[in-house]
């Protein structure tokens, strides 16, 4: 095998380690490609979890015919691929005649393993088509018990009342803060999260809060509080996730972070462009409600998704989903958020929050979304979004670095909403 010390136009390719109670089976595809789990099941006979949680450029290569390998059995047919044998090693060029022979031994195979990342359809373009587009996909579920009681989710889903209240209050161009404290004083568990994230060290009020009202004259400010208490109520409809990606923390806590990162990019924006800081903040809670409804309303195939994630972590969300689902969490928590008539650049933002070059109304704050989300991926962000935005690469990251040196606080925030939600 020859180095390969600059990028190089050959196929990479991805090792994964999977396991089941009765030993490990190493998988080699490559890294346009999707690890069909499903299709490893078939093969083997046998019920394979990735080893690794997260491991977004893959596992290392263990040393052939030391361990049972299945390599995906269209490489055979290309001349030249690039591996490496450590996870931040180099990549060295190897053909398919070298990686045949190499792979000769009675532990391993070639087999059909992967899906071309190519083949997978994607999401419809225009949210006006998301119904069709989920509808479509509940049809492809073999239950016909869980294809109702999706649909029926679909069909009515239950607005909590505490949002409804504060949807209706939002309206109200009049409401000022005493018509804010007395909606949210009707659920005591929101009124106490409202006035812990005020009292938090995150933001550092000096002296006790201890109401609602304030936490709004004091701290928050009434937008502030109006879509926290939005989103927090929103996000207890359903329950928290179980079975999820292993390398998936919390959902609060990503949520939570999201929310005060899109606070500070907004803050950070040049004053024209900015959108409403409340909605910014509710946008960043609320962007992946999706994922909530999908765990809540299909636990199976979240299950199954959760472990196709992992061990597809250099593939984006959207892939996998639609490979899997068939929708994206986009497209379903923003139908959603939709029908629960939220501000329509809420739901908006969202739904074209993985579209850089989403160009119809709200998408500043769609742009926005889609910059905190490449921030906490440490995932590269398009240059002509950040001037669209006004913002630089280095303000930008500049955003994130303060809200991870405020991570403590934010863990902090995110165990009182975890411990009272319980």
């Amino acid at each position: 095998m020859e180095s390969s010390v600059d990028l190089q136009p050959n196929q990479r390719l991805r090792v994964v380690h999977l396991a089941d109670h009765t030993g490990r089976l190493q998988v080699i595809f490559p890294d346009s490609n999707m690890l069909d789990i499903s299709a490893v099941s078939r093969i083997t006979k046998r019920r394979f979890e990735p080893v690794s949680n997260f491991q977004s450029s893959g596992d290392p290569l263990i040393k052939p015919n030391s361990i049972t390998t299945i390599l995906e059995a269209s490489m055979l047919k290309d001349a030249m691929f690039s591996i490496r044998t450590k996870v931040d090693g180099q990549y060295h060029d190897i053909s398919s005649v070298e990686l045949a022979e190499m792979f000769s031994g009675p532990l391993n195979r070639f087999e059909a393993i992967s899906i071309n990342t190519q083949l997978i359809k994607r999401p419809v373009d225009n949210h006006e088509n998301d119904e069709e587009q989920i509808l479509h996909a509940l049809g492809r579920f073999q239950s016909i018990r869980l294809k109702q009681r999706i649909e029926e989710t679909l069909e009515i889903p239950p607005l909590p009342a505490s949002s409804h209240r504060i949807i209706r209050l939002s309206a109200d161009k009049t409401a000022g803060t005493d018509e804010l404290c007395e909606v949210i004083a009707l659920d005591p568990s929101l009124a106490a999260q409202v006035i812990s994230w005020a009292s938090s060290a995150y933001y550092g009020a000096p002296g006790t809060i201890e109401s609602v009202e304030d936490a709004i004259i004091r701290v928050l400010g009434f937008d502030m509080v109006m879509n926290l208490a939005l989103g927090l109520s929103m996000g207890n409809a359903f329950q928290a996730p179980q079975d999820g990606p292993r390398h998936y923390e919390d959902f609060w806590l990503d949520s939570v972070s999201n929310a005060v990162l899109m606070e500070s990019l907004v803050k950070t924006m040049p004053v024209p462009n900015r959108p409403k800081l409340g909605h910014a903040y509710l946008a960043g809670l609320l962007h992946n409600f999706g994922y909530l409804a999908i765990s809540t309303i299909l636990p199976p195939h979240f299950s199954i998704l959760s472990r196709y994630q992992e061990a597809n972590a250099h593939l984006s969300s959207e892939l996998i989903e639609m490979q899997i689902l068939h929708f994206t969490k986009e497209q379903l928590g923003s139908w959603l958020l939709r029908y629960w008539s939220l501000p329509d650049n809420i739901w908006t933002a969202i739904r074209y929050s993985k579209k850089p070059h989403y160009y119809g109304e709200h998408a500043i704050l769609a742009r926005l979304l889609y910059v905190s989300s490449q921030l906490r991926n440490n995932a590269a962000i398009e240059p002509s979004v950040l001037l669209e935005i006004g913002l630089t690469q280095e303000e930008a990251e500049n955003c994130r670095d303060n809200i991870y040196q405020k991570s403590t606080e934010l863990h902090k925030m995110v165990a009182l909403i975890n411990k009272m939600n319980t």
